[in-house]
């Protein structure tokens, strides 16, 4: 018995021996022992190790920027409509420059044409058409990234059914005037832009729109010109045997047998102007009845695009007022009546009558962007956008600033 526990007995004795006896003495010869640190409170909110800098930089970015971004304010505030703000008046300007709605004396009031404008811009850029300024349709409005206004397939409202309308009388056939821009209104469109020499997008661009509301719109058929009178030969007297040292009678000053040249106002009338705003046939109304019908049309509101009975953008009122009382024009831009050769040029507010036709710059002064009818003693009529209606303006410094020149029609 005591043989066979000799072995493991042995064995558990020698491990004791080493962990108890051998090896502290061995700690003691060579001077190991364990270091004794003083942990202070401090010490258990000591911070982590500083992170790498690209480490840092990732954490900024996914952290820290989200929380700064939402932290920094917005320069744009949200504007809507029947709000008052200088910024409204910016607003309107740039839209304005973009050809969303017509130029006017900006006003700092939110009103239904801005909103309407505001719209369309949202259309064109696919965003959600709430016709507010919120800070998302300020930052592109203000940006280079702008687009102009044009219209396209699936667009719909009076901007659409003036440009039908003016297809139409051109002889471009868009099946109906509704108001919304379908198949048959891609069709004409791209009719008109081929017989124009324009790309044949089937797209309302700025381009096609200079072009289709001016006097050099071609129709769909070229109107056959008329002939122009050849001019009668005079037969050449014969000479006679006069004799010598006789005076050649006179009758009327002219010696007979002598060709007499003919009046320049009997001569043939020339060809109608093609190039630059063109010819308009003479008016046969007056001027009375020209200013007696806009003033009818005070109170009347503002809607880009439209010419009447019941409202009206700036050109649009001229155009009414203008084929209501004899003269024969068509649906034009103010920009392209501001070129009408036929028209008579104002260039000093001085030299205005009643009834002539005001025309004014954008602020860069690089495109005539708003137009009226002069009423005399410093006043104006026109279909203002600030004001949302056809209103009566006085001569503010905005107008004599803006003011590029006058035609008369009458």
């Amino acid at each position: 018995m005591m043989k066979r526990l000799r072995i493991p007995l042995l064995t558990a004795g020698g491990v004791v021996l080493c962990a108890f006896v051998l090896i502290p003495m061995a700690f003691d010869t060579l001077d190991i022992g364990p270091e004794i640190v003083e942990v202070s409170k401090s010490m258990l909110h000591m911070p982590s190790p500083t992170p790498t800098a690209e480490v840092a930089e990732n954490f900024a970015i996914t952290a820290a920027a989200p929380k700064d971004a939402a932290e920094a304010p917005s320069k744009y505030r949200l504007l809507k409509l029947g709000d008052t703000d200088p910024v409204v008046a910016d607003i309107h300007e740039r839209l304005a420059e973009l050809q969303y709605m017509d130029g006017d004396e900006p006003s700092e009031y939110f009103g239904e044409p801005i909103e309407a404008a505001l719209k369309r811009f949202q259309r064109i850029h696919h965003m959600k058409e709430t016709g507010e300024a919120d800070e998302l349709t300020q930052e592109i409005l203000f940006s280079d990234k702008a687009a102009m206004y044009k219209l396209q397939q699936g667009d719909e409202g009076e901007d659409v059914e003036s440009l039908q309308e003016r297809l139409q009388d051109l002889g471009y056939e868009v099946e109906k005037t509704n108001g919304y821009f379908g198949v048959a209104t891609v069709k004409a469109l791209s009719s008109f832009q081929i017989k124009n020499k324009l790309d044949a997008t089937g797209v309302m661009d700025t381009d096609t729109a200079d072009i289709l509301y001016s006097n050099n719109a071609r129709p769909k058929v070229d109107p056959t010109p008329s002939p122009t009178p050849k001019p009668k030969s005079t037969p050449t007297a014969k000479p006679t045997n006069t004799p010598k040292n006789s005076a050649t009678p006179k009758v009327g000053g002219d010696s007979i047998g002598t060709t007499k040249t003919a009046d320049p106002g009997t001569q043939p009338e020339s060809t109608p102007k093609t190039g630059g705003g063109g010819n308009v046939s003479a008016a046969t109304g007056s001027v009375d009845g020209f200013i007696a019908t806009a003033m009818a049309q005070q109170g009347k509101p503002y809607i880009t695009a439209d010419e009447g009975p019941d409202s009206f953008d700036c050109s649009g009122l001229v155009y009414y007022c203008l084929v209501n009382n004899g003269v024969k024009v068509g649906r034009m831009s103010a920009k392209s009546y501001a070129v009408i050769d036929s028209w008579e040029t104002v260039y000093s507010t001085s030299d205005l009558r009643p009834g002539d036709l005001l025309f004014f710059w954008n602020s860069g002064r690089t495109r005539i962007y708003h137009t009226g009818i002069w009423l005399g003693g410093g006043k104006y009529i026109h279909a203002s956008s600030s004001a949302g209606q056809v209103v009566v303006s006085g001569w503010s410094d905005w107008a004599k600033n803006s003011f590029s020149h006058g035609k008369r029609v009458y």
